[in-house]
């Protein structure tokens, strides 16, 4: 029966369902009572599972907590009402759990106010026990962590290695999921340095390396810096962010420098891109007015749609890029982040066939970037 509610729980955790995965915690817990029968009943340990996945770098990274602080600490005295404290601490947050009596309590909650659900309970009695994590903090200390021991595990084995120049937190963690070994910060009016890719591309551990610019104008400067780096360096003539992600997915590191390069360049050439952008001026580009401050959109760096509406705006790109079959969309919104829940509910009555993927990109000067494969 253990075994079966295992098995049922991405039922339950739409993470889980999308990972692929059961519940870790339900997991070991379920190893827990095994071994514990078995000690009871004088059977031998059950065998550890004989199938071993390796440790992907996708598994790396955990999106962040609701709330920042989990807070835990016991309060006592005399006649607590646990059922009146819980009320009041759910409304400052969630995972929230009180056990004890009423003369002690045990209260776990993660909340964005831990000195206010501390005040709730030395209102009732003497507080001990006082932990307050960041949970924001654990969460990357973790991901660096894991990320550390993955990029060692497969040093070994790796012959290329990307370094990528990427704009935006989210994209960041996109490239580095995909494997990037660097990330340059830089992009659209904040190109990095011939010497910032040169020193990006010495810290790579691989023989050989491929650049991906991901911008048009950073393309020369990686040439430049390929040519000083000393070693066997390819530049992946990438000139956007959604470009750049297309070429990541067909990299594969134990293959050499050029054969990575010829398969993203395949998959970079069947990919269709598109922006949705403010114009910084008047114009007519394409046949297309813009006013100074309405939403222009472009689909494959030709201007298709402006306005004063996002929604139609980024429709009229999306429906540019969907033309041809497509199988995936995927939406990339910018640090200015625009409302897609009509946009989304446009697509999947007009495009019912297409899956459509969004990720908080974070990528400045475009509220949204897409790509159609």
């Amino acid at each position: 029966r253990g075994t079966d509610a295992l098995a049922r729980t991405p039922q339950y955790l739409e993470v889980l369902r999308d990972a692929g995965v059961v519940d870790a915690g339900g997991a070991g817990l379920l190893e827990l009572v095994r071994g514990v029968v078995a000690g009871l009943s004088g059977e031998p340990l059950p065998e550890a599972p004989g199938e071993v996945h390796e440790l992907r770098v996708e598994a790396l990274h955990q999106e962040l907590s609701r709330f920042r602080y989990c807070t835990v600490y016991v309060v006592e005295g005399a006649g607590l009402d646990a059922k009146t404290l819980e009320q009041e601490l759910a409304e400052l947050g969630d995972s929230l759990l009180i056990v004890g009596d009423s003369s002690a309590l045990k209260i776990h909650v993660h909340t964005d106010d831990p000195g206010r659900a501390l005040t709730l309970a030395t209102s009732l009695g003497e507080v001990e026990g006082v932990e307050i994590a960041n949970m924001h903090t654990q969460t990357r200390q973790r991901e660096e962590r894991l990320l550390a021991e993955a990029r060692a595990s497969e040093s070994a084995e790796r012959v290329t290695d990307v370094v990528a120049v990427v704009a935006g937190a989210g994209n960041r963690r996109l490239f580095e999921s995909l494997g990037a070994a660097r990330v340059v910060s830089g992009g659209q009016s904040m190109n990095p340095s011939t010497s910032d890719l040169v020193e990006a591309i010495a810290e790579s551990s691989a023989a050989e390396v491929l650049v991906l610019p991901n911008n048009r104008n950073v393309v020369s400067s990686a040439e430049q810096a390929a040519g000083l780096a000393g070693r066997p360096v390819l530049v992946v003539p990438t000139t956007s962010i959604q470009s750049g992600l297309a070429a990541m997915v067909a990299y594969d590191g134990t293959r050499t420098a050029a054969e990575n390069a010829a398969a993203m360049e395949a998959t970079v050439a069947a990919t269709a891109t598109g922006e949705v952008t403010r114009a910084s001026r008047d114009a007519r580009l394409d046949g297309v007015s813009a006013r100074r401050g309405a939403f222009l959109g472009l689909a494959g760096g030709q201007a298709v749609s402006a306005g004063d509406d996002f929604e139609e705006v980024a429709a009229a790109v999306a429906d540019r890029l969907l033309a041809e079959p497509r199988g995936v969309l995927t939406l990339l919104t910018g640090s200015d982040e625009p409302p897609l829940e009509g946009l989304l509910s446009r697509l999947a009555r007009e495009h019912p066939s297409v899956e459509v993927e969004v990720h908080a990109g974070g990528q400045p000067h475009y509220q949204l970037l897409l790509s159609a494969e």
